[in-house]
């Protein structure tokens, strides 16, 4: 499973899928980066592009969506902005960071070595005084070795951190990109800076997660999906079918 760019995805052939995991307040980015890549990979994905955060918040007393992107940073376009939907004014909103002295859980890994016993078969020679012949007799021992692995957890700090408004109000922490890249891309990950749109109530193309992580996935055999029927993607199908239990949505144009 690789995050990677929009272009090097498609270029494995496979076709896109879009999924969206929703998730509550107080949550860590890293760590809902890395669960969101292991469903991915779960439903049968081999790449990932155009992942993005988005938290519900308000502006001036409106509902809107602010929405991060995680990108590899070569493919970071400057100046970014909102793309139109027909029949909805979308607005960027001016965001200006914060800092503030915060006392959170932050999600971290690191190497540790521990200790393992296990049981171990040897063999011990054996001399027969009768036959006057050396045998080989397995005996068993247990034995304690050291083993190294990734260890992650949330660890509780007190720090002055900077981050956007409605970061704060959510109480989400955004994601060590350094932990995602490690273990799911050769890129090195940027996220860009929040952009802000009116969020109106629930409609047909209006996905009822208020905070969610969302994204492209490259993979899993559609066309043998149950409920697709002989589609080859998600977008010919023209809605959402199952792929190893998962339901996938067309990619968002």
């Amino acid at each position: 499973m690789t995050l990677t760019t929009r272009e090097a995805a498609a270029a494995s052939g496979f076709k896109p899928w879009k999924l969206s995991v929703a998730f509550g307040a107080k949550q860590d980015g890293t760590q809902l980066l890395l669960d969101f890549m292991k469903r991915a990979e779960a439903a049968g994905g081999h790449y990932v592009s155009d992942v993005r955060i988005v938290l519900a918040s308000d502006q001036d007393g409106e509902p809107v969506e602010c929405r991060t992107e995680i990108v590899p940073e070569s493919s970071v376009e400057t100046g970014r902005t909102l793309q139109s939907t027909p029949g909805r004014t979308e607005i960027r909103h001016h965001m200006v960071p914060v800092t503030k002295t915060v006392f959170e859980s932050q999600f971290q890994c690191q190497s540790v070595t521990e200790p393992r016993t296990v049981s171990e078969t040897y063999y011990e020679s054996q001399y027969d005084p009768s036959s006057k012949t050396t045998r080989s007799v397995p005996r068993t021992r247990m034995v304690t070795r050291f083993e190294h692995r990734q260890k992650c957890g949330h660890v509780p700090m007190m720090r002055t951190v900077t981050r956007f408004e409605y970061q704060f109000r959510s109480e989400y922490i955004p994601p060590r990109l350094e932990l995602v890249s490690r273990q799911y891309t050769r890129w090195s990950l940027k996220e860009t800076l929040p952009t802000c749109a009116p969020h109106s109530p629930r409609t047909d193309d209006s996905p009822a997660m208020p905070h969610r992580v969302e994204g492209e996935v490259y993979g899993c055999s559609l066309e043998q999906a149950p409920d697709a029927g002989s589609a080859t993607s998600v977008a010919e199908f023209g809605k959402a079918v199952s792929c190893k239990g998962y339901q996938l949505s067309p990619p968002q144009e």
